[in-house]
């Protein structure tokens, strides 16, 4: 696993719980990364796990650290290489031409691809992989548009949750809310995330305001911290916010906890408020714990939430249409069952990490026996 970033969020989340998943499953793992780094410092506290450091692009070139890679891939003799960062691509590239087709290189894909990648340098660097690994069926197409990516390259693999967590060893509601200082009898909406302003939390504390002109006094669960080193002063405008319209009776900040299941428990419905959302570890969650979700109409959520189906959708940034939706599913408690049940059947049966396991097991056969015909 190859993730030198020195942030801690949903992306570095997901390599320490893929990391030790495959751990778990007797799989030889390699940890390279930033060693002042959160992800790096909760990975070599593992025994199982084997972690090696490289500096950060702040500090050397690709230049430099390309040699760097190629040394711990060969000290290792680590035989698929899964990088997770798409500014690393040059960095592999070069790594890759220091090491053959010995190590087979592969690129999982937890950001958008964004503008147009089809220039002679992006091409190079996207031929150097063996397999792109994307969590959508929807983000094939776009990746055949704006790359040279051939289809063989491109394998959809969807990111999975720990589904017992959000489901049979999850606390009660009452528990939750009686842990978290909530009422009881309340309608409780929330969101989980890092505070950001592309996060939008601040659309759901307006969209609160809204709904209760309407009449419903709905409570509001924020969990989440702003980013190490990224200190924006966004948590204290979203308190500022909440005191402007006279809310704080109703909107409950913490931040970020391991147990997340409590927070998700505690909740009736969930708001994806991000501006844009590549997958959304968070949706996925939500839908194990059998929330109604509401997300926003953009990134990659409309291939996770079918609208009217499994969640509803609303544009993003607009707090208006999102007190509409959150007025739907509190007036229409059978609309809100549906789309929980709907939610969390869809959740286990495509999010399960056993799953994301098992196809990333027959994608390491593939590679593996592709070596072995090129050796």
């Amino acid at each position: 696993m190859l993730c030198p970033s020195p942030s801690w969020g949903g992306l570095e989340m997901n390599v320490e719980r893929i990391s030790r998943w495959l751990s778990d499953r007797g799989h030889r793992v390699v940890f390279i990364g930033d060693p002042e780094s959160e992800l790096y410092n909760r990975l070599a506290s593992s025994s199982a796990i084997i972690s090696t450091p490289l500096e950060s692009s702040s500090k050397a070139s690709d230049l430099i650290r390309a040699p760097q890679l190629a040394a711990a891939v060969r000290t290792h003799n680590i035989q698929i290489l899964i990088s997770h960062l798409n500014r690393n691509f040059l960095l592999i590239a070069l790594a890759r031409k220091m090491l053959g087709k010995k190590c087979r290189l592969t690129y999982m894909q937890h950001m958008h691809v964004g503008g147009t990648k089809r220039d002679m340098l992006h091409t190079w660097m996207h031929r150097q992989l063996d397999a792109w690994i994307t969590p959508l069926e929807m983000f094939v197409n776009p990746l055949l548009q704006k790359t040279r990516l051939k289809q063989e390259q491109i394998a959809v693999i969807p990111f999975g949750i720990e589904l017992d967590r959000f489901t049979s060893k999850r606390p009660t509601k009452s528990d939750a809310r009686r842990k978290l200082g909530l009422p009881e009898e309340a309608i409780v909406a929330g969101v989980v995330g890092r505070l950001d302003p592309k996060k939008g939390q601040h659309v759901l504390i307006e969209a609160c305001a809204r709904v209760h002109r309407e009449g419903h006094r709905i409570h509001i669960l924020i969990v989440g911290d702003e980013s190490r080193h990224e200190i924006t002063g966004y948590a204290e405008q979203l308190r500022a916010t909440t005191r402007d319209l006279q809310l704080e009776s109703y909107v409950q900040f913490f931040p970020h906890f391991d147990d997340v299941e409590t927070a998700y428990a505690a909740m009736d419905v969930f708001a994806l408020t991000s501006q844009s959302e590549t997958y959304g570890m968070v949706t996925i969650e939500a839908m194990a714990s059998g929330l109604a979700v509401i997300g926003t109409n953009e990134g990659g959520t409309p291939g996770i939430i079918e609208d009217g189906v499994n969640g509803l959708l609303v544009p993003p940034m607009d707090a208006e249409s999102l007190a509409s939706a959150l007025l739907r599913v509190i007036s229409d408690e059978d609309l809100r069952k549906r789309l929980a049940e709907s939610a969390k059947r869809e959740a286990v049966e495509k999010y399960s990490h056993i799953r994301q396991c098992e196809l990333l097991e027959q994608l390491f056969e593939r590679l593996v026996a592709e070596n072995a015909q090129d050796s």
